[in-house]
């Protein structure tokens, strides 16, 4: 999607309001943790389905702006543009979504194979997998896509929810991340606790997940990782923009999985990544050296390892 932010004095709704600033950027999950994995020094390709003259818009900005070289998959359906309204002098913003597009079987192939090419010639180090599936063709891709990564050996690092999480099931990757919400929907409990969360991450574990991350916005999360739990408290911080810092959690994840970080150490990277993220407005522009500050402050709690639910 593109982002575009369009900065106004205070307003209420029917008024006619004048902008005085407005930013755009390239959105979606998956380009968010491609600028954040390149912020910390760690080369990434976002691969996405863009269409349309806003999807060129997008194209030019990933290069130009961002600096990385995507791969792309054209799409007849448009990119879909995210106008986010905030009220100068105050942390008010409203964020008004276009429909989702629609992505046929030939367009979710295509990006398919073009993922297989590119795992053929080697030199990945792993693939992420980020946001929910826009269209039915796409709900069995993360599958695919998982499948993909395990024959290549190639560890897959996952955020979903919805129809392309249900989808997965018997095509288990490296890592998932999501938040309690999205954990309510999968177990259909509107309000999971902790001991259903606990279930959850321990029976994905059992079928080879090797760390599961369950966030709550500024709560506690939970995290099993290589069999053990922990509840982990991000630091409390004057939050500038929470949007994109789930996705930088995974870009943590992933830098600190790939360079061998033990678990204290790649905890407190990954939950420093989704905070640093907070502290600045546009999504995935975290900074390594405040990425360790926020990582300090995190609190974590080992909890009992025999867990078992009733």
């Amino acid at each position: 999607c593109l982002d575009k932010t369009l900065t106004v004095p205070a307003w209420r709704p029917g008024d006619s309001v004048r902008g005085t600033a407005v930013r755009e950027v390239v959105g979606g999950k998956g380009n968010n943790v491609a600028r954040a994995l390149s912020r910390l020094g760690r080369p990434a390709r976002p691969v996405t389905f863009l269409g349309g003259l806003v999807g060129e818009r997008c194209a030019t900005l990933l290069r130009d702006d961002d600096g990385l070289d995507p791969w792309l998959t054209t799409t007849v359906a448009p990119t879909r543009v995210i106008l986010t309204v905030r009220t100068e002098g105050s942390a008010e913003q409203s964020a008004f979504f276009d429909p989702d597009p629609s992505i046929d079987p030939a367009e979710a192939e295509a990006l398919f194979q073009r993922i297989d090419a590119a795992l053929s010639v080697g030199g990945v180090e792993a693939l992420t997998l980020s946001g929910s599936s826009p269209a039915p063709a796409t709900h069995r891709l993360y599958a695919d896509l998982i499948a993909l990564g395990q024959a290549r050996e190639v560890p897959v690092f996952l955020d979903t929810y919805g129809p392309a999480l249900a989808g997965i099931e018997g095509f288990w990757p490296t890592v998932i991340q999501l938040n309690r919400r999205e954990a309510g929907i999968y177990l259909q409990r509107p309000s999971p606790d902790e001991s259903d969360l606990r279930l959850l991450l321990e029976s994905w574990s059992r079928l080879g997940v090797s760390c599961v991350v369950v966030t709550d916005g500024p709560a506690s999360a939970l995290v099993r990782l290589l069999g053990r739990d922990y509840r982990v408290q991000p630091p409390r911080v004057e939050v500038v923009n929470p949007i994109g810092s789930g996705d930088c959690l995974l870009a943590g994840l992933t830098d600190g999985w790939l360079s061998g970080l033990g678990p204290e150490a790649l905890i407190r990277h990954s939950f420093g990544c989704a905070v640093s993220n907070a502290l600045v407005w546009d999504a995935g522009a975290v900074d390594p050296a405040m990425v360790a500050t926020q990582g300090r402050a995190v609190v974590i709690e080992a909890l009992d390892r025999e867990f078992r639910g009733s």
